[in-house]
């Protein structure tokens, strides 16, 4: 017989998704991009990974290393100003991801002109 004391969960347990999900995931596949363009670019300068330069020069891997590099940015400095401040509700949150995003855009779009002009 189940005692009556234990807690007790309904059937269907769902898991919600939220901006911090979506941050915390755009933040680590950009870390992955930008910490596997480092060790290539090292092994490039070294002599070892040729063909690393030769795809980096092109302009679209450019920019896909920019766009990593900025979002990482700015949402590592979101971090910092969540866990230095009371930033941890929803509402908060959600509004600093959507600057974060936007940021990127703004940064990316005046980096790339060079590239495409």
């Amino acid at each position: 017989m189940p005692r009556k004391d234990l807690v007790t969960y309904p059937k269907k347990v769902s898991y919600k998704k939220h901006t911090g999900m979506t941050a915390w995931l755009l933040h680590r596949i950009s870390g992955v991009i930008l910490g596997l363009y480092l060790l290539l670019h090292i092994f490039s300068k070294a002599g070892y990974a040729g063909w690393f330069g030769a795809l980096t020069g092109n302009a679209i891997a450019r920019v896909i290393i920019l766009v990593a590099f900025a979002y990482h940015a700015f949402n590592g400095f979101r971090i910092v100003l969540i866990d230095f401040s009371n930033g941890s509700e929803r509402e908060v949150f959600s509004k600093q991801f959507m600057v974060v995003v936007l940021l990127t855009i703004v940064v990316t779009i005046i980096g790339a002109i060079p590239l495409f002009s």
